[in-house]
C-alpha cells in the first residue's frame, strides 16, 4: 500500500471534520442571525400592538358606541381587501428575494408595486359598485364614500411595506419602519378624535396615514434596498403570478375563515353588536404580532435551505422555533384568558364588557394553533394543496359560525369561525412535517408543551382564586391577577425545568451542539 493510499482515510476524515465545523459555524451564525431578526420584529411588533390598543382607548371615549362600530367596519373592509386583492405578491417575496440572481431584485420589486397598485385600484372600483348590496352594518357607511374605497384601494399598496425590509434581508429596518408608524398612527388617530369627535374625520386621518406608508415604502426600495430602484419584467411577473396565485387562494381563504364570524355578525347585527366581537378578535392579532416576527425572522433561513435540498437543516430550525412558540404563546394567552374582564373594562370601559367572553374563545383558539405551520408551506411550494383545503375549511367555518350563532349568539359565532382555524392549521403542520421526512411528535416539542399546558392551567386557576377575594378597583384587580399569574408560571417552569430548554434559544447558548 503506498503513503497516499494509507493517508487517504485520514484525509477524507479531516475534510469531514472540517465540513462539519463549517456547517456547525454557519448554522450558530444563522441561528445567531434569526434570533436577532426575530427580537427586533418580534419588539416592533408588540409595540405596534400596545400602540393599537392605545387608540380604541381614545376613541371609545370621544365616538358613540355606533361611531367606534363603524370604524371598526371601516377596518374590517381594510382588511378583507388585503386579504382578497394583493394575491400573495408581496409574501412571495420571502420566496423570490433570497434566491434571486444579480439584477433582478430591483425588478421583483417593480413586479410588485406596479401589481398591487393596479390590484388597488380595481379594489376601489368594485367596492363603490359592491357597496349599496353588503350588509345593512356596511351599508350604514356610504355616507363616507368614496373615502372609505379610497382608503382601501391605498391601504392594500401600501401592504408591501410589512414584508419588503424583512423579506430583502433587513430586519433592523423594517422594525425601526413599524415602530415609527405605529407612534404617528396612534397619535394622528387619538389627535383627530380628541379635536373632531367625528368618525368622518377619523376617516381623513386614515386615508393620510396609509399614503404616508405607500411612500415609506417607496423610499425604502429607491434608497436602502439591497438592489436599489424600481424595474420591471413581463416573464418576472408571470413567475410571480404562477407562484403566488396558489398561496394566495389558500392564505386568503385561510384569513377569511378567520374573519367568517365577523362578517355573520356583520351580516346579522348593527355595528354595535360588531364593535364587541371585532374587539374579541384583537386576541387574534396579539397572536400574529407574536407569532409572525418570528416566522418573518425564520422565512428566508428556512427557504435557503429548502431550496438548497437541505432538509436536516431546515428541520432543525423548525424544531427551534416551535420550541419557542411552545413556551411563549400559551403563558401569553393564558394570561389574557384570566385577565380579559379587566382589560375590557379598563381599555373600552364597562359598556364593551361583553366582548370578553368572546376574546377567551379566540384565545383558546390561539394556543390549540400554536404549532401553525401555515406560512411554512409558502417555502415549500404546497399552495394548490393549501387552497383545497382552506375552501374546504372555510365553509365549515361559516356554516359552524351561522349555526353557533343561531344557538349561542355571538359566543357560538366564534367558536364556529375558530373550529375551521384549527384543523386547517393542523392540516399544514401534517404537511410540513411530511415533506421535511419527519414525524408531528418528532417536529414539535411534545414533552415541553405538555408542561407549559398544565403550568398555565394552574396559572389562570390561582389568578382567579386572587381576584375572587378582592374587592377593588378594575386597575389593582388586573395587578393582582397578572402577578399571580406570572409567579406561577414563573415557579412552574422551574419546577418542571422548562427553562432549561427555553433559555439556550433566547442567549444562544449551545448552538454548537446544532
Amino acid at each position: 500500500m503506498t503513503r497516499a493510499e494509507q493517508t487517504a482515510p485520514l484525509c477524507r476524515k479531516c475534510e469531514s471534520l472540517l465540513e462539519r465545523a463549517a456547517y456547525r459555524r454557519r448554522a450558530r451564525g444563522m441561528g445567531s442571525g434569526i434570533r436577532r431578526k426575530a427580537g427586533f420584529l418580534a419588539a416592533a411588533g408588540l409595540l405596534e400592538y400596545a400602540m393599537q390598543l392605545a387608540v380604541p382607548v381614545i376613541l371609545v371615549r370621544h365616538l358613540t358606541k355606533q361611531e367606534f362600530g363603524d370604524y371598526r367596519l371601516m377596518w374590517l373592509l381594510a382588511q378583507t381587501g388585503l386579504i382578497l386583492f394583493p394575491l400573495f405578491l408581496p409574501q412571495s417575496l420571502f420566496y423570490f428575494l433570497p434566491r434571486a440572481a444579480p439584477g433582478t431584485r430591483r425588478k421583483l420589486l417593480g413586479n410588485t408595486f406596479a401589481s398591487l397598485s393596479a390590484l388597488g385600484g380595481l379594489s376601489i372600483l368594485l367596492l363603490l359598485g359592491l357597496m349599496p348590496v353588503l350588509p345593512s352594518s356596511i351599508g350604514g357607511l356610504r355616507p363616507y364614500s368614496p373615502l372609505v374605497q379610497i382608503f382601501v384601494g391605498i391601504w392594500i399598496l401600501a401592504s408591501i411595506l410589512d414584508v419588503l425590509p424583512t423579506a430583502d434581508g433587513k430586519a433592523q429596518w423594517g422594525a425601526c419602519v413599524t415602530i415609527g408608524f405605529a407612534i404617528i398612527r396612534t397619535a394622528a388617530l387619538g389627535g383627530a378624535a380628541v379635536a373632531s369627535g367625528d368618525v368622518g374625520w377619523i376617516l381623513v386621518v386614515m386615508c393620510g396615514l396609509a399614503m404616508l406608508k405607500v411612500g415609506l415604502a417607496v423610499f425604502y426600495a429607491l434608497f436602502a434596498a439591497q438592489e436599489r430602484g424600481l424595474g420591471f419584467d413581463g416573464q418576472l411577473a408571470r413567475a410571480q403570478f404562477k407562484y403566488s396565485l396558489p398561496f394566495a387562494m389558500a392564505d386568503g381563504l385561510f384569513a377569511l375563515r378567520g374573519q367568517a364570524s365577523q362578517w355573520v355578525v356583520a351580516a346579522s347585527f348593527s355595528s354595535s353588536a360588531f364593535a364587541l366581537i371585532s374587539i374579541a378578535s384583537t386576541a387574534m392579532l396579539l397572536g400574529t404580532l407574536t407569532r409572525q416576527p418570528l416566522g418573518n425572522a425564520l422565512l428566508p433561513n428556512f427557504s435557503s435551505l429548502v431550496g438548497e435540498g437541505n432538509v436536516d437543516g431546515a428541520r432543525k430550525l423548525v424544531s427551534k422555533a416551535y420550541l419557542l412558540l411552545a413556551c411563549t404563546l400559551p403563558p401569553l394567552f393564558g394570561l389574557l384568558i384570566a385577565t380579559a374582564d379587566d382589560l375590557v373594562e379598563l381599555i373600552y370601559t364597562r359598556e364593551y364588557l361583553g366582548a370578553a367572553p368572546l376574546m377567551r374563545i379566540y384565545s383558546l383558539g390561539q394556543i390549540a394553533t400554536v404549532f401553525g405551520a401555515g406560512q411554512l408551506l409558502w417555502a415549500l411550494g404546497l399552495g394548490r394543496q393549501a387552497a383545497t383545503l382552506s375552501a374546504i375549511s372555510l365553509f365549515l367555518s361559516v356554516a359552524l359560525s351561522i349555526l353557533g350563532l343561531q344557538l349561542f349568539g355571538l359566543a357560538g359565532a366564534v367558536a364556529g369561525s375558530i373550529t375551521g382555524l384549527v384543523l386547517w392549521e393542523w392540516w399544514a403542520l401534517i404537511k410540513v412535517a411530511t415533506a421535511l421526512r419527519t414525524s408531528i411528535a418528532k417536529l414539535i416539542p411534545m414533552d415541553q408543551t405538555w408542561k407549559v399546558a398544565f403550568v398555565v392551567s394552574v396559572g389562570v386557576l390561582v389568578a382567579h382564586i386572587v381576584s375572587s377575594e378582592l374587592d377593588t378597583s378594575v386597575f389593582l384587580r388586573l395587578v393582582a391577577k397578572s402577578s399571580a399569574f406570572m409567579t406561577t408560571v414563573l415557579l412552574g417552569f422551574v419546577l418542571t425545568k422548562v427553562h432549561h430548554s427555553v433559555l439556550p434559544l433566547v442567549f444562544g447558548a449551545g448552538e454548537e451542539r446544532v
